[in-house]
């Protein structure tokens, strides 16, 4: 299973539906959590501890010229529910995509150890699929590389 392309949509205000609840593929903002950094071969590193975004990193981060942060890096941020793109009969649906997608690639094996994780008990997509999610965190990214960028 390659990276996948797991942008969502960002509004600020959270629905209730999310609140409480951490996306595990959000953008660069002020606040949100830095949980790791993405390698050429499309996986992500995580970062242990993950690191909080302050405004001067986003700013630099998001500098014309550069990719965009969401391209090289992985975030965390609040679920917003219902205002999310992604969202679609009161579930995420990018998070149910990837845990179905992770067990037909039979990363559901039972007693395969879960990779560390800052936001699991928070996460959004291992609310919705479990540990089969887990397994193929690493390998998502929030916005998919352009070819020549």
């Amino acid at each position: 299973m390659g990276p996948v392309d797991a942008g969502a949509g960002a509004d600020s205000d959270a629905e209730a539906a999310g609140a409480g609840t951490t996306c595990p593929s959000s953008l660069c903002a002020p606040g949100h959590l830095l949980l790791g950094i993405v390698r050429p071969d499309g996986t992500v590193t995580a970062l242990r501890p993950p690191l909080t975004v302050d405004a001067d990193f986003a700013a630099r981060a998001s500098a014309p010229g550069l990719r965009p942060p969401e391209v090289r890096f992985r975030f965390a941020g609040p679920c917003v529910g219902a205002a999310c793109g992604q969202w679609a009969e009161e579930r995420c649906s990018l998070g149910d995509a990837v845990a179905d997608a992770a067990r037909e690639a039979g990363a559901d094996a039972p007693g395969t150890p879960l990779p560390p994780c800052a936001v699991r008990p928070t996460c959004r997509w291992w609310q919705q699929g479990g540990p089969a999610v887990c397994q193929v965190c690493d390998r998502l990214v929030h916005t998919a590389a352009q070819a020549g960028v």
